[in-house]
């Protein structure tokens, strides 16, 4: 049983830079569903291939909860309700080659397009989006890392501060990035509750720092960045842990 859990953490998920920077608005299980999906299209993936026509993919209630480190009963549930969940929901992603300076260009398309119950496998079939299908596979070069990574973090917020940090990683595994208040505030589709900055830094940014450091290979430090007295941005620094 261990042995086939180890295994199952391995497996490399890959995204693009322009996917981890989208607009979007997932809860912690519909984001783990794109990390399964993310992992069978790396898998899956022919070299040199231009398009990419496979889009049904299988996720079994099993693998989710040895990944995850959570009871059967609980994977069913949670993933029966994510895949209803994420039917519906979107991602925005910022097209710079086609923008202006007054407009932006952006292309918002649907995660998945597509799901199928399949009882007698304890399994799940979602079909993805091809539309999403390219910043998982021949587009994702930036951002890759075994599953076992981020499963210890807790919630979507979580999981994409790790992305946006991966992103600028460098081959000597640190990293420096900037990261606009305002502009964090937009791709995480913070609502009202999120206007104050002291409710950013308190429920999302501490919470997530203090996770990222205890259970990932990452180790972050930061400095929030002020005009005048008001903090317009982070400077994360962050390095591998030896």
């Amino acid at each position: 049983m261990s042995s086939k859990r180890n295994q199952l953490k391995k497996r490399e998920v890959r995204q693009s830079v322009a996917l981890a920077e989208a607009t979007y608005d997932l809860s912690r299980d519909e984001r783990r569903i794109i990390y399964l999906v993310a992992i069978q299209c790396a898998e899956n993936e022919a070299p040199g291939q231009e398009s990419f026509n496979i889009t049904d993919y299988e996720i079994k209630v099993s693998d989710y909860q040895k990944i995850f480190g959570i009871e059967l009963n609980e994977a069913s549930r949670d993933l029966r309700g994510a895949i209803k969940s994420i039917y519906d929901k979107s991602v925005k992603i910022h097209d710079p080659d086609e923008s202006t300076k007054n407009e932006k260009s952006i292309e918002e398309f649907r995660w998945v397009i597509g799901k199928k119950s399949l009882p007698k496998r304890g399994s799940w079939q979602v079909t993805l989006n091809p539309l999403v299908v390219p910043h998982l596979t021949s587009l994702a070069n930036s951002i890759k890392y075994p599953i076992q990574q981020i499963v210890g973090l807790q919630n979507n917020y979580q999981y994409r501060l790790y992305d946006l940090l991966m992103a600028e990683l460098n081959d000597n595994n640190k990293g420096n990035r900037t990261i606009d208040v305002e502009w964090l505030r937009d791709v995480f589709c913070l609502g009202k509750s999120y206007e104050l900055y002291a409710n950013i830094k308190k429920r999302i940014i501490e919470p997530a720092i203090k996770q990222i450091n205890s259970s990932t290979p990452l180790n972050i430090k930061y400095v929030e960045n002020k005009e005048k007295r008001k903090v317009v941005s982070w400077t994360f620094k962050y390095t591998f842990k030896n």
